[in-house]
């Protein structure tokens, strides 16, 4: 007898990966693809071959598809995520009038901008069609005309949309139509969008499953380490931080997306992160090491690698900060470990003032949870217990959205999305003999980065 499995798809910068989990949430497939370099032009502009996405995509799904039939294993549906921001247009044939713009793309201030540039320098005279990636995507997959495929409120959100109604603001219309440039309909996560033709169904070795509408590669990562109830910090290169809301709220640097039926994702990113402490990559343990041997450091810094700070300061002349020149490399290395610790206290708790719930434990994805003294001052400084989670990554968040979009009732996709397990691994709880000592360095910290606030 076959088991039921469901398929996520996330489509990074570098590289498109997949998975295939069951109903506990355990990944049984998973298979991955490169994507054409993003090429770096002279006027800021991050372009990428919109092609690669479909051959990777073929690839990708074939080579899942032998795992499923090896594995007596059968989909049941599909869901995309995407990097925010990224998006390709098309003419009135819904072939790419150019390469894709990256979200990274610095030609324009938003997405529609960069459209216009994009627009301005074809010789095409339109009507021109907008695809955020997903819908690129599963337009080749379901061989429906391109302007048939909706996007969801997630992937649109850059572009200017109005979550209390879901749809696109007036201004975003009123730009769009002066470009004759139609968007794509908008709807909300977990609505069906397509199915996979008979075509691509016998290329590709899958069923006709459903496709459903997903949300960005930030969100479904905030969803693979905590659902649809956890705050979440992933520890990369950089720090992003993400947490739920009961209602939609935004601010300096962080913005909400909606979950339906009743929950908003909201957070941030910052510039600090692992990459404050990359000179010390190569010895990091015995780092660690000497770090949690001389305790709480005796200098203050907010550990900037370059000039400005997006979140939880948003700030273009922000610099490097530290009270006073460290000793030691080691005390230099436990200052900047627990400055990340500092920021993110102070991120949680200008969500929380904002109006967000911040959950009893903080879930933590990425590279910097490998990191056990990082971990517990992390723990103390929040005063909360720290979960390293085992399952992480966008395509699992994405697999766990495609999930509950199949077994959810109306729209409500939080609840289908509780009933997933999430594994989790070591968890930190706050240190009471350091906790007073962190706390007059925290007060230390609020004043140092006074200025900017």
């Amino acid at each position: 007898m076959s088991k039921d499995v469901f398929i996520g798809i996330d489509i990074a910068t570098a590289s498109m990966r997949a998975v295939a989990i069951d109903r506990s949430g355990i990944a049984l497939a998973r298979s991955s693809a490169p994507l054409t370099a993003v090429t770096a032009g002279a006027n800021s502009s991050a372009t990428q071959d919109s092609k690669s996405w479909i051959s990777a995509i073929d690839e990708v799904l074939s080579n899942l598809s032998k795992q499923l039939q090896e594995k007596s294993l059968s989909a049941q549906s599909l869901l995309i995520s995407a990097t925010s921001g990224t998006f390709v247009v098309c003419d009135k044939n819904y072939a790419p009038i150019a390469p894709a713009v990256m979200y990274n793309d610095g030609t324009a201030a938003d997405p529609i901008a960069r459209a216009e540039k994009v627009i301005n320098a074809s010789t095409n005279t339109g009507p021109f069609y907008f695809a955020n990636t997903p819908e690129f995507v599963i337009a080749h997959l379901s061989g429906l005309p391109l302007n048939e495929i909706a996007t969801d409120t997630s992937h649109g959100l850059k572009m200017g949309v109005d979550l209390s109604n879901k749809s696109y603001l007036t201004s975003t219309k009123e730009r769009a139509n002066s470009l004759n440039l139609t968007l794509p309909k908008l709807v909300i996560p977990g609505t069906h969008l397509a199915t996979i033709s008979n075509q691509m169904a016998a290329k590709l070795g899958l069923p006709n499953i459903p496709i459903y509408a997903g949300m960005t590669d930030g969100c479904t990562a905030q969803i693979a380490a905590g659902g649809a109830q956890g705050s979440v910090t992933s520890l990369g290169t950089t720090m992003v931080i993400k947490v739920v809301a009961d209602r939609q709220i935004s601010g300096v640097g962080f913005y909400s997306h909606l979950l339906p039926s009743n929950r908003y994702l909201v957070g941030g990113a910052s510039n600090i992160g692992g990459i404050s402490y990359q000179k010390f990559s190569s010895s990091l343990e015995s780092y660690n090491q000497k770090a949690s041997d001389i305790g709480v450091a005796n200098v203050i810094t907010y550990p900037l690698t370059t000039t400005g700070e997006r979140f939880p300061i948003k700030s273009a002349s922000m610099t490097n900060l530290i009270s006073a020149k460290a000793d030691s490399d080691v005390m230099e290395y436990r200052a900047i470990l627990e400055g990340i610790a500092f920021t993110e206290k102070y991120a949680y708790d200008l969500l929380q003032t904002a109006g967000s719930a911040i959950s009893p434990i903080i879930y933590t994805a990425g590279g910097g949870g490998k990191s056990r003294i990082l971990s517990q001052i992390r723990a103390t400084v929040l005063n909360k217990e720290v979960a390293i989670t085992d399952t992480t990554g966008s395509d699992m968040g994405a697999g766990m959205l495609s999930l509950a979009s199949a077994n959810k009732t109306g729209d409500d996709l939080t609840q289908a999305l509780g009933e997933i397990n999430i594994s989790h691994g070591e968890i930190f709880k706050p240190d009471q003999v350091s906790a007073a000592q962190l706390n007059k360095n925290y007060q230390k910290y609020l004043a140092l980065i006074a200025p900017y606030i």
